[in-house]
């Protein structure tokens, strides 16, 4: 049997643990690169807030993520949670996280409805495609933040 020099096996570690996160970063900055400045300003205006307000407290990297959904990450909300994918970009009328606000099948928030003007921003930025800035996996803690003890 044939024994990998010590560099060839830190090379095999990378290609097979490291690349594909490489290649999700590159693939999330092309992303980034073809939003307009108005489907940034939006998102970062409207629709990252009411996530962060309405929605994080269950659908995040640090909550208890119920249905499985996060809504905290780009690839998450398209991949969306046990129920299926939230968000059908340029389609919401094919979106679960549409219905749910809406409380057409699931009812999201559970504390009561949003307001009219929050619906009506979500439902536009799905028919706009779901445009989303964000990039990369969010890390539920900094190394500063971790105690060490």
């Amino acid at each position: 049997m044939r024994s990998l020099q010590p560099g060839a096996f830190w090379v095999s570690v990378f290609a097979v643990c490291l690349a594909p996160t490489l290649a999700r970063g590159e693939e999330a900055k092309a992303a980034d690169a073809t939003l307009s400045e108005e489907e940034v300003t939006f998102f970062e205006s409207r629709i990252r807030p009411a996530l962060i307000e309405h929605c994080y407290k269950c659908h995040s990297l640090d909550a208890k993520q119920r249905g499985g959904l996060r809504l905290d990450d780009r690839s998450a909300v398209r991949a969306g949670g046990d129920s299926g994918p939230a968000i059908v970009p340029g389609s919401p009328e094919k979106s679960l996280l549409i219905e749910a606000v809406r409380y057409q099948s699931l009812e999201m928030p559970p504390s009561g409805k949003l307001p009219d003007s929050v619906v009506a921003d979500l439902v536009k930025w799905v028919a706009m495609g779901a445009p989303d800035p964000r990039s990369g996996a969010r890390e539920s803690e900094s190394v500063e933040s971790t105690d060490w003890k």
